[in-house]
This record gives C-alpha cells, sequence and structure tokens, in this order.
C-alpha cells in the first residue's frame, strides 16, 4: 500500500512539474513578436506613460508618470516577468509627472538609450535623472526636429521641438517638450507629450506632416492644448487623455473634450479605461481599453 502510494505521489509531480513547464511555455510564447504594432497607454495617475512595442520586439518607453510604484506595475502587467530591457526612454521633458516614475527604473530593466531635450541639463527636476544617466553610462541623444528613429517595420519621427526653443510662452517647458510621430504601414500615432498651442502653432507653421488616425492629447487635456487648429491638422479618429481621477487641475477640460467632439474623434481616458492598448497590422487600428468606462470622476 505503502509503495503505491509512493508511485501516485510520484504521478501527481510528474503532472505538476508537466504542467508548470508547460505553464511557462505559454507565456514565453505570449511574450514573443505577434507581427503587429503594440501601444500601451499605461494608468499611472495624473502624468505620462506609454510604452510601444513594435512588431519585430523592439520596446520604448515614453515617460514614466509621477509614481515609481505605479509604472513598475504596470510595466508587470504588460511585459512577460523574465523581460527586463527596453531598446529606448524617451523622456519628452523632465516635469515630475513624466520623470519621477523612471528613476528606479534603471534598477529593475537595461536601458540601452535615452532620447531627451536640453530642458533636463539644468531642470531641479532631473538632477536624479542625469546621476543614474552618469551612473549607468546610458548613451544619451538630444531630439532634434526631422530626427528619425527606425523600428523596423515602424518609424518614430520627432517633430518637435524645432531649431530655436520656444521663449515667453505659457509654459516653456511644456512647449519645448518632445512630440513623437508613429507610423506603421497605412496607420500613425501622434504622441505630444505636454504640448500646449504655442508649440502646436510651431508645427503647424512649419508644416509638418501632422494628419494622424490617433493623438494622445497633449498635457492631460489641459485648456491650453489640443487647439481647434490643431486638431483640424491632425483629424484624428481617436484620443487618448492620460489623465488622473479626481485631479486637482480639472483635466481633461469641458472644452477640450468639445474640441475633440467636433471633429468625431473618439476618447478614451486612463481615469475611466485604466490601462489602454492600441493594436495595429499597418492597415487597422484596434483600441482595447482595460475596462469600460467608469462614471464621472
Amino acid at each position: 500500500m505503502i509503495q503505491g502510494l509512493k508511485r501516485q505521489m510520484a504521478g501527481w509531480r510528474w503532472i505538476g512539474v508537466l504542467a508548470l513547464a508547460a505553464a511557462v511555455a505559454w507565456l514565453a510564447l505570449r511574450g514573443l513578436p505577434d507581427g503587429r504594432l503594440h501601444v500601451y497607454f499605461l494608468d499611472v495617475g495624473q502624468g505620462d506613460a506609454a510604452l510601444i512595442q513594435t512588431p519585430d520586439g523592439r520596446q520604448i518607453l515614453v515617460d514614466g508618470g509621477p509614481s515609481p510604484i505605479a509604472l513598475l506595475n504596470e510595466l508587470a502587467a504588460v511585459l512577460p516577468f523574465w523581460d527586463r530591457s527596453l531598446d529606448l526612454i524617451v523622456l519628452t521633458h523632465p516635469d515630475g509627472d513624466h520623470l519621477t516614475g523612471l528613476i528606479p527604473l534603471f534598477d529593475r530593466y537595461r536601458v540601452s538609450q535615452v532620447l531627451d531635450t536640453t530642458l533636463s541639463d539644468t531642470s531641479s527636476w532631473a538632477e536624479a535623472w542625469r546621476t543614474v544617466l552618469a551612473r549607468d553610462q546610458i548613451s544619451r541623444t538630444i531630439a532634434v526636429r526631422g530626427m528619425r528613429i527606425p523600428l523596423g517595420q515602424a518609424q518614430l519621427t520627432v517633430l518637435h521641438p524645432g531649431p530655436q526653443p520656444l521663449r515667453g510662452t505659457a509654459a516653456d517647458d511644456n512647449n519645448n517638450a518632445i512630440v513623437l510621430r508613429l507610423d506603421h504601414g497605412q496607420i500613425s500615432l501622434l504622441l505630444t507629450g505636454d504640448a500646449e498651442s504655442e508649440a502646436e502653432a510651431d508645427m503647424l507653421r512649419a508644416g509638418l506632416p501632422l494628419q494622424a488616425d490617433l493623438i494622445k492629447v497633449g498635457h492631460h487635456g489641459s485648456q491650453g492644448a489640443t487647439s481647434a487648429a490643431f486638431l483640424a491638422a491632425v483629424k484624428p479618429r481617436v484620443a487618448i487623455i492620460s489623465v488622473g481621477a479626481k485631479n486637482r487641475f480639472g483635466h481633461p477640460h469641458p472644452a477640450v473634450l468639445a474640441r475633440l467632439a467636433a471633429v468625431q474623434a473618439e476618447i478614451f481616458r486612463t481615469d475611466r479605461h485604466g490601462r489602454i492598448e492600441v493594436i495595429s497590422d499597418g492597415r487597422q487600428l484596434e483600441v482595447r481599453p482595460a475596462r469600460k468606462a467608469s462614471s464621472s470622476p
């Protein structure tokens, strides 16, 4: 009887081992590139953070939000536990709601390079950022309008800042932030960071290719961004607003929501929908919110 019980227990152990191996294999397959573009607008509260996964598996993080814990939790939710590498981090500008979450990230993830602006050279917010880049000897490139970053079947293009910094605007840090255009086949996404109306006007004057299927709405839906003239040039079908629930700034502003409605853009918000995944095969665009829209905050 004892020998039979031992054989039964050994059999159950093998079943457990096989089940574990199958689970690991499934997770490994899940983590492989699927030939499509994935962009996750992460739910990090009142701030910005977006993870781009290219069709061939490259990973780019644009900003990190205000909370290291929120950022690490969001990345853990979309990346396999063994995946601890980022090909590029883009810091659009060194305000705390874009930067703070990034600092501890370098202790958890291997970062190949950084795209930054000269704003970080003098910003008090960015002192820890400068320290960690120097410590880890991270290659840093300063964004310049027209810069193209090939990503296999996809491409990032820097649309802003321009050759001359904007001075005397309502918010010079926001208006000199990095604005990116992400192209994959026939689909384009416009990532505007915290760019406000002065930066938008500068891009319009420069005659840049602004039309895009999706816009990440500027400055969390602040009234001073996402102007009617800018939206008329972009013509977005989808608008993503990265914003914290019940934030003290009143974002997104009703005027911005009205301007988005006027161009018939479908609106998704991280405060109501949580993490928002955008998927494209280069021809179609699919939006997958983590949850159905909650009631108005």
